[in-house]
């Protein structure tokens, strides 16, 4: 009985033992092209729950795998996905994989806008992405100019660098900026809202060569992703340092003054650390003369990750101090009828590099909105953003398929804004009256600089300027966002998040008024009523526009938004997920518009009151308008995306989201309540994704409603329900080696749905906008290349009413490389080639006659500039 008891034990043991043999390992070793190990990279056998996540050397290993044939799945960003067919029987495999870059590959792993990072083929939104060889090819000025693009996004790319105007797929823009659209760093937002006056998202991001990739979601899961997004997310990635590597590049102008070094290294270190930093400097005048050095600072940014076998932790910061020259709307020629015009030079100004800016035009003075003592601004400073950011991040993979995730970051911003705007432009005479009878003003137009001779400019025309000058005292936020995942089972997962926010929006107004000629070249002289104005600058206000302009907003916004989320494999074909974000959010404050008082003010302290200082416009003395308001909203989105084979899949998504409205972009009532306290957005989107053999084609069909409330801002009226349908394409294509062909169009059908001007179309929405962009490698190594970029619309209207055109046009970019030896090369960069005029904003329909036709206030892109670099990537 002993005996036959021991002989089952033996057997037991037997059993257990062969059981333990045939779960053996898959292991390996992960690395890029050039040989180089890749750390992070996600390493699954397909179908299972079993997987890795490769070491800082680039190694794996999967364990407890039994005998059996599997797909093995290697997935990184910025890579091509790798699957292999391995076999497991009785004995540990090796499997070593080299990944190949392809950004535009359906296989690509995407990490925006949705519930759980996939593949492209695998998603079901809307997603483009650009890496370092498509940027430096568009090479983009502005965010504006890379935005442009991107399918679906209408950039207006013509301001400068910042304050920039975005709508994607006839989503409007109706205030300015960009309301629902939201614009990220590394996965969290630059700023709460997108179309905070004189704050805007993109005043505080900056291209460099810190920039791995971009990713660009429109519509689709964007509505439960983030906040104030509905319509999109673009998300600037930074570089990690897993690979090492960096380049250094020195840019000059050509035909115009500018300075720049670029410069970014990273590389892995000991113990699973890598860190990257990277930056600019530069200094110069800019495309357009203005008569004085409009763009000088810099960026500094860098990171340090430490990678652990189950996920890593990542720190980084950011230094921003830059200032930019913004060009606002300029008197230009108005000929032709308003259905058919075209936008020409005057004489003495060329609208495509000329600017309203002087050497003259240095100096802008009134009252501080937060003090109200005197305040005097140098008008060169421009866009100026001041950001110092620390932020960090993490990802882990926990036992019984848990993960969890966060990032947050804290953001100091501050700056200021100034920019002259010519607000009337006539004959001498009739600014000379429109300006006196604003203010009063005694004595004759005499130049304000020299001998003080009459003013009398040569092509007999004046302007009013303007001055928008504007202090952001304090745009700091913090941002976080934490999420934790569990795979229920192998074809079903879901995502529970927390995102929180605090954004202060500190800004002061202190706008002024000048009388100027209209003249090129940085050269306008000013004109003062002579006993009255100074230094050209006739009143501390603007009393043509009824001293609307000297403001204070000073309110915090907190945000707490849950958000819960679920991803489901069907079948093997058919994928499913589903989001919902529930909005929190308080606002609290005080505004005060307009000023406060007006009358006899001493600014120069010299115990007399003079001509221009008898009304003064001052903000001080009293709480304001206190803002004291709360409110909610529910956002929702849910997407299936069926894969008809390998190569190709179908999806469809509906949306509802929301975006809440920044504090200067609503009224308030004597109960601290918004008059509208968010607008709305439903979206349907309907596409095909389909690998070609030598690329890819992206097709999708979309439709949307905007409900927009009315409220005032900026002392007008807006607000307008909307709707828009429209198709977007985008392929990407490689003809052999050496050429290669990106290009997109979207067509958009936009309409206005209520209010006086139903059935028109939104201001500044073209019907198409487009963008073609070849290149050609050539040489032993493809060490030299070329690349044209064309980017057009069709017309569309300067405002809802469609009384005036804005013309159609396109605009071709140029990009030579010479490669001068291994690593170093040699880059001329023309900018709008053929010097195309493209207007985006008019102000007014005709400001006056000049002999047969019209004076008009607009703003074109600025005309043909060219760059070269000399560039050393190692």
């Amino acid at each position: 009985m002993n005996t036959l008891k021991n002989k089952g034990m033996l057997l037991i043991v037997m059993l257990l033992s062969a059981g333990s043999v045939m779960a053996q390992s898959i292991s390996g070793n992960v690395k890029d092209e050039a040989g180089v190990p890749l750390p992070g990279v996600n390493v699954i056998l397909e179908g299972t729950s079993k997987g890795s996540v490769t070491d800082f050397d680039g190694n794996y290993s999967i364990d407890n795998v039994e005998n059996g044939t599997y797909t093995l799945v290697a997935s990184f960003l910025g890579y091509a996905k790798f699957t292999q067919s391995v076999s497991v029987s009785g004995a540990d495999v090796s499997v070593n994989v080299t990944m190949k870059e392809d950004t535009q590959s359906l296989d690509q792993v995407v990490v925006t806008g949705v519930v759980n990072p996939k593949s492209k083929i695998e998603s079901s939104v809307s997603v483009s992405t650009m890496d370092v060889k498509l940027i430096e090819q568009a090479s983009p000025r502005s965010s504006g100019e890379l935005f442009r693009n991107i399918p679906g996004i209408r950039a207006e790319s013509s301001g400068g660098e910042g304050n920039a105007n975005f709508n994607v797929r006839g989503v409007p823009i109706s205030s300015g900026g960009s309301r629902y659209f939201q614009i990220q760093e590394d996965g969290l937002p630059l700023n709460l809202f997108g179309d905070t006056s004189f704050g805007n998202a993109d005043n505080f991001l900056r291209i460099d060569s810190n920039i791995g990739r971009v990713e660009a979601i429109r519509g689709g899961s964007a509505s439960t992703q983030t906040s104030n997004g509905p319509a999109g997310i673009i998300n600037m990635i930074s570089k990690t340092g897993s690979t090492e590597g960096g380049s250094v590049g020195t840019t000059f102008g050509l035909g115009y003054q500018t300075s720049r070094l670029d410069f970014e290294y990273g590389a892995p270190l000991e113990n699973g650390f890598s860190y990257h930093m990277g930056g600019f400097i530069r200094t110069g005048e800019g495309p357009r003369e203005i008569g004085y050095q409009g763009n000088k600072g810099g960026q500094f940014k860098a990171n340090l990750t430490k990678r652990f076998d189950n996920g890593y932790v990542r720190v980084y910061t950011k230094l921003l101090n830059d200032r930019s020259v913004m060009y606002l709307p300029m008197p230009m020629l108005l000929k032709g009828s308003n259905d058919d015009p075209t936008y020409d030079n005057l004489p003495g100004f060329d609208i495509t590099s000329d600017a309203v800016h002087s050497a003259y035009l240095q100096q802008s003075a009134g009252t501080s909105p937060f003090s109200g003592e005197n305040h005097v601004n140098d008008v060169r400073n421009g866009n100026n953003p001041i950001s110092k950011s620390l932020g960090a991040e993490f990802s882990f993979s926990l036992p019984k398929d848990w993960k969890v995730t966060g990032k947050a970051r804290y953001s100091s911003n501050s700056g200021e804004w100034v920019s002259p705007f010519t607000a009337a432009v006539g004959t001498v005479s009739e600014i000379e009256s429109t300006a006196r009878d604003a203010v009063n003003a005694t004595g004759s137009l005499v130049y304000s600089d020299g001998d003080r001779e009459a003013f009398n400019p040569s092509n007999g025309l004046a302007q009013i300027i303007h001055m928008f000058d504007v202090t952001v005292d304090d745009l700091s936020n913090f941002f976080g966002d934490v999420k934790v995942s569990k795979k229920i089972s192998d074809n079903v997962g879901f995502t529970a998040g927390l995102f929180t926010a605090t954004q202060n929006t500190k800004i002061g107004w202190q706008w002024s008024s000048f009388i100027s000629e209209v003249q090129g070249g940085g050269q306008a002289r000013l004109a003062d009523f002579d006993g009255f104005s100074r230094n050209g600058q006739y009143s501390y206000g603007t009393p043509v526009w009824g001293n609307c302009c000297q403001r204070k907003y000073n309110t915090v916004h907190n945000v707490n938004s849950p958000y819960v989320g679920v991803d489901a494999d069907i079948t093997e074909k058919l994928n499913f997920d589903g989001s919902i974000r529930f909005e929190n959010v308080r606002v609290n404050g005080n505004i005060q518009a307009g000023p406060t008082s007006q009358g006899n003010y001493d600014y120069d302290g010299n115990g007399t009151i003079e001509g221009i200082e008898e009304s003064v416009p001052v903000i001080i003395g009293n709480a304001g308008q206190i803002v004291d308001d709360k409110y909610n909203f529910v956002s929702y989105s849910a997407g299936l995306n069926y894969k008809l084979n390998e190569g190709s899949a179908v999806f469809a998504r509906y949306s509802s989201g929301a975006s809440g409205r920044a504090a200067d972009r609503n009224n308030y009532g004597t109960d601290g309540k918004a008059d509208v306290q968010y607008d709305e957005v439903s979206q349907l989107e309907v596409g095909f994704k389909k690998r070609l053999n030598n690329g890819v084609l992206n097709l999708t069909g979309f439709m949307s409603n905007t409900d927009e409330g009315l409220s005032n801002e900026l002392n007008r009226s807006v607000g307008n329900p909307f709707k828009a349908l429209g198709l977007e394409a985008e392929t990407a294509l490689a003809f052999g080696e050496n050429l290669t062909f990106n290009g997109s169009f979207t067509w958009t059908k936009a309409e206005i749905d209520g209010g006086d001007n139903k059935g028109n179309t939104p201001r500044r929405q073209a019907d198409l906008v487009y963008n073609l962009s070849p290149s050609y490698n050539f040489g032993e190594g493809k060490q030299h290349g070329v690349a044209l970029s064309v980017l057009g619309t069709t017309k569309s209207y300067a405002q809802d009413n469609n009384d005036l055109v804005m013309p159609g046009y396109a605009y071709f970019n140029l990009i030579g490389r010479a490669g001068l030896t291994k690593g170093l090369s040699l880059v001329l960069s023309v900018n709008n080639l053929f010097d195309t005029i493209g207007i985006t904003e008019v102000e007014g329909n005709g400001d006056g006659a000049f002999g047969n036709d019209r004076l008009v206030r607009a703003r074109s892109i600025s005309g043909r500039s060219s760059t070269v670099s000399l560039q050393y990537k190692f």
